[in-house]
């Protein structure tokens, strides 16, 4: 089960704080997702999967109340019984892995934490030999700008709605695109802020959803901290 398909799972949950949750933002589908060009990459790629994971942030890095999930991945937890679909079925891709939407990557690494009133972080970073990390910065855009609006189920069948959007945020790295994705299930919504990293050889991806929008700004902060370690840089 993907991070959007759980999200989709966690509207349940979150329900039970909808009273302190905030208030509903009006949708932002129709502000489109721009195309970022990366640069030709000529850094050798990342080979060793463990080196590549020490470089995602860790539970230190995150605000308070934040704990690791157990098996250290997004999307955890599908059952036999996982009656989850998307339509158009492509768009079941958005926010997936980075090595899972494109395929060739020499090293992986990815790292889930959520706090005890349903919000979560999900990291996931890739490395690509040659010019690989260019196609798949560039593979995961577009996938995005044909992902605006969508439908599907949920593990237990619930129809769920997404929107996705721009989201604006200061250039990171060598290339950065940040979005925004929507989950609305039942009048219960989920907001997701993203972002898309190309460091050197390396995408990565960082994900935040909540119960309520995200602070823009104190994403904007924790897109920076990530980029600083795939720069193999001390986070600030």
């Amino acid at each position: 089960m993907g991070r959007l398909t759980r999200a989709g799972a966690l509207l349940a949950g979150a329900a039970l704080c909808a009273a302190g949750c905030g208030s509903q933002h009006a949708d932002s589908a129709s502000n489109p997702i721009s195309a970022v060009t990366p640069p030709s990459i000529t850094a050798p790629a990342i080979t060793d999967s463990a080196q590549l994971q020490a470089r995602l942030l860790t539970v230190a890095d995150l605000p308070p109340g934040y704990t690791r999930l157990d098996d250290g991945s997004p999307g955890n937890g599908a059952t036999p019984q996982d009656r989850s679909r998307t339509e158009p079925p492509e768009c079941a891709k958005v926010l997936a892995a980075v090595g899972e939407q494109f395929a060739g990557a020499s090293a992986r690494g990815a790292a889930g934490y959520a706090t005890a009133d349903f919000a979560s972080v999900d990291i996931d970073a890739a490395s690509y030999p040659d010019n690989g990390a260019a196609q798949a910065f560039s593979a995961v855009q577009d996938l995005l700008r044909r992902c605006t609006a969508y439908s599907g189920t949920d593990a237990d069948g619930v129809a769920v709605d997404y929107r996705v959007s721009a989201l604006e945020l200061p250039r990171t790295g060598d290339a950065s695109v940040a979005f925004q994705v929507r989950t609305t299930s039942e009048g219960m919504t989920l907001y997701s802020s993203a972002a898309l990293i190309l460091v050197g050889s390396t995408v990565a991806q960082l994900a935040e959803t909540a119960p309520q929008p995200i602070d823009s700004a104190a994403f904007a902060d924790l897109t920076a901290k990530q980029a600083q370690r795939l720069q193999d840089r001390p986070v600030r």
